[in-house]
């Protein structure tokens, strides 16, 4: 049985002489692996289809339970993102992301999309890296069944004031009253309401955005059991 999907490519595994296995992000079958073959060959017609980061409709032959692709029509490869060692680091971890949250067989088409415009963002525009992948991060994790909650403190409902805590069990942040989990800033606070789209103070957020990476990278470890090395690559390298 042959189907087509739009998919994007989160790994892709050299197997074979000549092939590869494809790690496949798919909205409405989830993640899945599927073999192409012959595109390590010079001049291979699908070679582009074989590359991490490559957006395509992809046409996939089903058999016992495998997948093997048999065309793809290309819509964006965001090659562009090569060139520029942090925005690349930054694509990664949307990957890397993608890959530990998604399920075989689950589909998940909000996160598919969100992915998919980090990855435009990330390639098409000059907007900050860090807030592009902490945008796609948020909705991931709320897609996931992670949601962080950024509504003041997660204990009393107040505000979680200038010294405010995080807890990574709960998932949310909470004031030094309550003060459970461990100590936070007010400008990862501020800078994860911002980039979860919701109103924050533009003066609070200076400063705070390798503190929110680090943040969101532990909570995403903590949650799937996954190291994140692209991530962790990307806070060294971004200023």
């Amino acid at each position: 049985m042959e189907f087509k999907t739009d998919a994007l490519v989160l790994r892709a595994t050299d197997y074979r002489e000549n092939d590869r296995l494809l790690t496949l992000f798919t909205p409405s079958r989830g993640k899945l692996t599927a073999g192409i073959r012959g595109v390590r060959k010079p001049k291979a017609k699908l070679a582009f289809a074989a590359q991490p980061f490559c957006f395509a409709e992809y046409v996939l032959a089903e058999k016992g339970g495998r997948y093997t692709v048999t065309a793809a029509y290309l819509y964006d490869g965001f090659f562009s993102l090569r060139t520029d060692i942090v925005r690349y680091y930054a694509a990664c971890s949307v990957l890397e992301t993608s890959d530990a949250l998604l399920v075989e067989d689950g589909g998940c088409e909000p996160m598919f999309v969100a992915a998919v415009e980090a990855l435009k963002n990330l390639s098409l525009t000059d907007g900050d890296p860090a807030e592009i992948l902490l945008s796609f991060a948020l909705s991931a994790l709320h897609e996931s069944g992670y949601m962080l909650d950024l509504d003041g403190c997660g204990i009393c409902g107040g505000d979680v004031g200038d010294k405010p805590y995080f807890d990574f069990a709960a998932g949310c942040f909470t004031c030094g009253g309550c003060a459970s989990g461990v100590r936070a800033s007010r400008s990862t606070y501020e800078l994860l309401r911002k980039c979860a789209g919701l109103t924050y103070a533009e003066e609070g957020i200076a400063g705070g955005g390798k503190r929110a990476l680090r943040l969101i990278r532990r909570y995403l470890a903590e949650k799937t059991e996954e190291e994140y090395p692209c991530f962790g690559e990307f806070i060294r390298l971004y200023e």
